[in-house]
């Protein structure tokens, strides 16, 4: 089944490079590079989708008293950005250098066996680079949504999901899957992961 939501904890909570927010005026933003893929089993309910947008762009200024810094992408967009204090070793920072940044999201969604044991269902993790080394960081976050489906439309082809806070929503499945009875009252499972890894190299 597909599920449209999607968890912006990295991109939204730390903005564009998800280490760094933007301060300056007539920033026009960078240019990012974006992928998608799916993959599922025919038949089967549920199915792994993930998003990767890459950027890449080179240092052109460094306040190191403001901890501001300004990216320019291969297409001459520039931005600028303040780097919050998780991102160590920011006096490394040179012009000429490039920031390499990966923005991964990741979607699992599965129906959950009636005798399958409850688990866990955030996890987090944020990793700077050794002291003295050029910046750079990787940060996950892992997010799981439970809901509960409480009717199927096999005319339309659609299940309707009722989740924890009280909200339904009606979702389109696979035509590839059949909607049995059986399916009514199980729980669907959605496990959303973001990840960000920011690397930097020397000219």
């Amino acid at each position: 089944m597909q599920h449209s939501n999607r968890i912006p904890a990295l991109l939204i909570a730390l903005s564009l490079l998800a280490a760094c927010s933007s301060q300056a005026e007539n920033n026009e933003g960078l240019n990012a590079t974006t992928s998608t893929a799916e993959a599922y089993a025919s038949g089967v309910p549920g199915s792994v989708i993930s998003e990767t947008e890459r950027i890449s762009a080179v240092v052109t200024a460094v306040d190191q008293q403001k901890r501001t810094f300004t990216l320019k992408d291969d297409q001459g967009h520039h931005q600028t950005f303040n780097a919050i204090p998780e991102m160590r070793n920011f006096s490394q920072l040179k012009v000429g250098d490039r920031v390499n940044a990966v923005v991964t999201h990741e979607r699992v969604i599965q129906l959950r066996a009636p005798d399958a044991p409850m688990e866990d269902g955030a996890a987090g993790l944020v990793a700077s680079a050794p002291e003295g080394g050029k910046p750079g960081m990787l940060v996950a976050n892992t997010v799981e949504i439970t809901a509960v489906i409480k009717a199927i439309d096999t005319t339309q082809h659609t299940a309707t999901l009722a989740f924890a806070d009280g909200s339904r929503k009606v979702v389109r499945v696979r035509p590839d899957i059949e909607l049995k009875p059986s399916y009514l009252n199980q729980e669907v499972v959605i496990r959303m992961t973001s990840a960000l890894a920011i690397s930097v190299e020397a000219p």
